[in-house]
């Protein structure tokens, strides 16, 4: 691209500066119209004569068209191809509330491509996932196919294996439209909910706030722990174990037990003098062996895992989010490319509340076990009840094909995956496997001024599904059966009741209460399933968004609320109270189940929820809802500079200390807030950071995006820059008396970095708002021209012109680099493209490669 001389116009210039490839360039019009027209007459050259199916993901797509082959043509529609608008409700609230939805504009080229496959297949199946949201996609898109002298068939696809993809076709149907208007209900709730709702946070809190039907009370819950944990009075309590010896050498040769009865009740020892007096009494005891019960126990394995147990024991056993975790479930479901068989489809469909495992799929894990654990084989298929009020449209998640073993696949998929089949895998094959069954034993220790101690321990007789992990009978696995482990996984020597024991030692333990655990991602998962809120498919966008919202935060494996979290679910539930009850909410997801079976209208449930909550959102913005923006609350710590008391109140980036002598004393800091009492953070001074305007010291304070260091004389100087510096941020330090001047105002300019790059700013910000962009220290090539390179932001990105502009208009649509040309010796050459490294040569003259022509 060629610069252009001072004298000449700036269109000119932009003209010139016009690639020289564009001359050989078919025009940007002719050449996508020719491009869809040939697009077209191959999709229906395709199309013509095949079975079109129609799924959500691509790789779904790959999966299919590998088994079904040449008379298929399997489309992606990428998820939803219709949302209702992103700017406005949507819903049309004076009549029946009907949904406006629309055509999602990344999705048009789609359905074009759609629409003209349809025309020419000899059939169309809608095959999007067996779910609400699968069942109103394939329900939009038909609706775009109703001109087709055929309408399409629904399939639903549960396991993308060759049998089930042949015994789904074989079998098609109609699109369930109870399950569409149960779609559309949620899908107007929570609209209703989220654009009603979020402008009051918007002025009460601070903008981009938003609010959500089931993430504010999942929210909820998280802020009510922690006020039960804030609440919680620890309290002191003291237990007392004893270690007995049979009189003949055993094997073990002592046993543990612990204090169960102090003259027929219960002990009761709230601090170290109680516990030491029964300690003293214990030890003048002699003790002979009680009454010993022995009985057959059983240990039954889990059931099959459902969407809400497969995130929770991924959580808990593998510390996968809930998010990763239904982000592998697909990748199993949808297919995994296997050397020598190309994408298979490893389990069955991921979002299932049910435990039910069809005849099939059970009778073969019955030839499994049958081949490689006959022991653990139960006379009958095991029976698992579902829960009351589940959805049993599909299996309980399972592996597609049994024979495919965890350890057949190890060095074939990703080690993420492998662990999340293994779980699956492993969790099915048990519950299709025997109980295990112990032998267990209780003794009881009797001393003669009363006191009983109980023992308890266990054998594993026949361990049945534990076989599965590699225990058996003669096996104890860590922490159970076994060794002499705590509570009842202990061994105990064959004893006689009226035997002497002798006590060995006694050891008083002190223990104190604990409060309530802080949420887990497992823990909260089971909480909203209990608790029925939410489905389990939308539990992991549950858990993502209340942390993208800012509204809690994860630290290590616990979730807390966050001060904005705390807020907000203040405000709202104290102007929302229906809304923010877990009751109401589960009695919401009730009414949602009742659509989906016929038993409630869509216009019925909206409405019912619609009235109410309208006159409390009118209650709320007359005032009924308090506005933290205003809020000041005194307290009782002193301005660090002027010993007035401070207020606490509300900005942008949270809560904070503010003088109450405001606006003549100015001063404001952060805090914490422990037991009720609050304490100032002291600002950190980091070693060696001065302001480049004032040279005053700097300090670290945190905002909204994390910590900035920000000069000691604010307000009067106002000058920031980030902290800690990130290696690809980081300002080269520029004397002071080597900066230039601002052009508004002549005060000195300190160095900034922005959304496009570094740049100069005027250190009497925001007084004067004077800019100049940084210089790359490259001489702009016209001759007699005294000016710089420097970068500008121009309606198509950033381009690079002189420093002297308007006198001079000499510009570059490339970066600059300071690398000479190997022909001409120019200064620098060009980066051009923007995924190309290729270096052009900027001047004319040259026979190298140039940007102009």
């Amino acid at each position: 691209m060629a610069g252009k001389k001072s004298d000449k116009t700036a269109k000119a210039a932009k003209t010139a500066a016009k690639p020289a490839t564009a001359k050989r360039t078919v025009p940007k019009k002719t050449a996508s119209a020719s491009k869809a027209e040939t697009s077209g007459k191959t999709s229906r050259a395709k199309a013509a004569g095949k079975t079109l199916i129609i799924v959500e993901s691509p790789t779904k797509a790959r999966t299919l068209s590998r088994v079904l082959g040449a008379g298929y043509l399997v489309k992606a529609s990428v998820g939803h191809v219709k949302d209702l608008p992103p700017s406005r409700l949507g819903i049309d609230v004076d009549h029946d509330f009907a949904l406006e939805f629309e055509v999602h504009p990344d999705k048009k080229k789609v359905l074009s491509e759609i629409r003209s496959e349809a025309k020419s297949a000899r059939e169309v199946y809608l095959a999007s996932d067996p779910d609400r949201e699968g069942e109103a996609i394939a329900y939009h898109i038909a609706m775009e196919l109703e001109a087709l002298p055929r309408p399409p068939k629904r399939v639903l696809f549960h396991e993308l294996t060759e049998g089930g993809i042949r015994t789904a076709l074989s079998e098609p149907g109609e699109i369930d439209v109870r399950k569409v208007e149960a779609q559309k209900a949620r899908r107007a709730l929570d609209r209703i909910v989220g654009y009603t709702i979020s402008p009051l946070l918007w002025d009460r809190v601070r903008r981009g706030l938003s609010a959500g039907r089931v993430q504010s009370v999942a929210v909820r819950l998280v802020c009510d722990r922690e006020e039960a944990i804030a609440r919680f009075v620890r309290e002191e309590y003291w237990t007392i174990d004893a270690r007995f010896r049979p009189e003949d050498v055993r094997v073990p040769p002592t046993f543990l037990s612990r204090l169960d009865r102090v003259s027929g009740e219960k002990p009761s020892f709230p601090d170290g003098d109680s516990a030491g007096q029964a300690v003293e009494r214990i030890r003048q005891e002699r003790f002979t062996v009680g009454e010993i019960t022995r009985s057959d126990k059983k240990r039954n394995p889990s059931p099959p895992l459902t969407t809400s147990r497969l995130q929770q024991e991924a959580a808990n056993r593998l510390r996968f989010s809930a998010k990763k975790t239904m982000t592998l479930a697909q990748r199993l479901y949808e297919g995994v490319d296997l050397p020598g068989h190309g994408p298979v489809g490893l389990i069955t469909y991921m979002r299932t509340d049910s435990v039910r495992v069809s005849p099939e799929a059970a009778e073969a894990a019955r030839r499994w076990i049958r081949e490689n654990h006959p022991d653990a084989l139960p006379s009958r298929v095991p029976a698992y009840k579902n829960r009351k009020g589940i959805q049993d449209a599909h299996e309980a998640i399972r592996p597609a094909d049994v024979a495919r073993t965890p350890e057949s696949l190890r060095a074939s998929i990703d080690p993420d995956l492998f662990r999340l089949y293994d779980l699956i895998w492993k969790s099915f094959m048990e519950s299709q496997m025997a109980p295990a069954l112990y032998l267990q034993t209780t003794v009881l220790v009797e001393g003669d001024r009363g006191d009983v101690f109980r023992a308890s321990g266990r054998v594993l007789k026949s361990p049945g599904f534990l076989a599965l992990r590699g225990l058996s009978s003669d096996m104890a696995a860590p922490g159970e059966e076994g060794s002499a482990g705590e509570g009842e996984d202990r061994l105990l020597p064959p004893l006689e009741t009226g035997e002497v024991v002798t006590l060995e030692e006694v050891t008083p333990d002190q223990h104190f209460t604990e409060p309530p655990p802080r949420y887990s991602e497992a823990s909260l998962i089971r909480e909203l399933e209990e608790k029925g809120i939410g489905r389990p498919s939308t539990y992991a966008t549950i858990l993502s968004t209340i942390q993208d919202r800012e509204y809690v935060e994860k630290k290590e494996t616990r979730f807390y609320p966050t001060d904005l979290g705390k807020a907000v679910n203040s405000l709202l539930v104290e102007s929302f109270p229906d809304l923010m009850s877990v009751r109401f909410t589960a009695r919401m997801e009730e009414e949602l189940d009742q659509v989906e079976e016929g038993e409630r209208g869509y216009r019925d449930v909206v409405g019912d929820f619609y009235t109410p909550f309208h006159h409390e959102v009118e209650k709320a913005k007359k005032g009924g809802m308090a506005n933290l923006k205003k809020l000041e609350i005194p307290t009782e710590v002193p301005c660090p500079v002027c010993q007035s008391p401070m207020n606490r109140k509300w900005g942008k980036n949270g809560p904070y200390l503010s003088c109450s002598r405001y606006p003549e004393c100015r001063t404001t800091r952060n805090f914490t807030e422990e037991d009720g009492q609050i304490r100032i953070v002291e600002e950190a001074l980091p070693e060696g950071e001065v302001c480049q305007a004032c040279q005053a010291p700097m300090v670290v304070k945190k905002g909204r995006f994390g910590t900035f260091l920000a000069c000691s004389r604010y307000p009067e100087c106002k000058t920031t820059r980030p902290w800690p510096p990130k290696p690809e941020a980081a300002l080269t330090p520029v004397d002071p008396a080597l900066a230039p001047v601002c052009p508004e105002c002549s005060s000195a300019m300190v160095q900034k970095r922005g959304k496009f790059g570094s740049f100069w700013a005027c250190s009497r910000y925001p007084d004067c708002k004077g800019t100049r962009p940084m210089a790359t220290g490259l001489p702009c090539p016209v001759k007699d021209c005294k000016g710089e390179l420097v970068p500008r932001r121009g309606k198509r990105g950033t381009f690079y012109g002189c420093s002297r502009y308007p006198e001079c208009t000499y510009l570059l649509n490339g970066e600059p680099v300071k690398d000479p040309c190997p022909d001409c010796r120019f200064p620098y050459r060009v980066r051009v493209g923007k995924k190309s490294v290729e270096l052009v040569c900027p001047n004319e003259a040259c026979s190298h490669a140039t940007t102009g022509g």
